[in-house]
């Protein structure tokens, strides 16, 4: 528990370190991997959409309300689960920021609806926290995801099909944006996987 505890509190730090990075017009990956070629004390994070999968975003949950029951306060996990949460809708108006829309009447997709690259597990995944929030707004959001059969309960969207945006959530292996750049398709990239493509905004 504490394990997880710790990785949420430290994503959650990464998370608003780019929020604060993107005000200053900084690079957040390249602060991150500065701060990553000191050789001692330092636990390389990177910053996301959120947090996923049946642990981090739980375990914590799990320990503050613990804490509460016995009196005790976990104001630093409360924090940082306040911090992680909202990063599904910051995201989300950073990729409607992009296209220059409201979302109502786009068709959106989500590129890797995992909670994690490599698997096919969409537990606790932030791209849900992604699609419920686009979808408020009055959006039509498809997904895409090689290694996931079923979400939401449809199947994966083609990329072959025409979107006013997307935005990567997980970057899964194998996972080839290239007609969605040759279709010039907005591109927000959540991950870092795919920086340096044209018409991909980074995180």
């Amino acid at each position: 528990m504490l394990e997880n505890t710790f990785r949420q509190v430290n994503i959650a730090l990464v998370n608003e370190v780019a929020i604060i990075s993107r005000a200053l017009g900084i690079d957040v990956r390249e602060v991150i991997e500065a701060a990553n070629s000191k050789p001692y004390g330092f636990m390389k994070f990177t910053p996301g959409a959120g947090v996923g999968g049946h642990c981090i975003p739980v375990d914590p949950s799990y320990f503050s309300w613990r804490a509460r029951q016995v009196g005790a306060q976990a104001r630093f996990i409360d924090l940082a689960n306040e911090v992680n949460d909202q990063m599904p809708k910051y995201v989300s108006d950073r990729l409607l920021k992009l296209i220059g829309k409201p979302a109502k009447g786009l068709h959106l997709l989500i590129c890797g609806v995992a909670y994690k690259p490599g698997v096919g597990d969409v537990r606790e995944t932030p791209a849900d926290g992604v699609a419920q929030y686009l979808t408020d707004l009055g959006a039509k959001v498809s997904w895409y995801d090689p290694l996931v059969g079923n979400w939401r309960g449809e199947k994966s969207a083609l990329l072959s099909e025409n979107f006013d945006g997307a935005i990567v959530v997980t970057p899964q292996p194998g996972m080839d944006l290239k007609a969605l750049i040759d279709s010039k398709t907005p591109i927000f990239d959540c991950t870092g996987a795919y920086k340096g493509l044209p018409l991909v905004e980074q995180l």
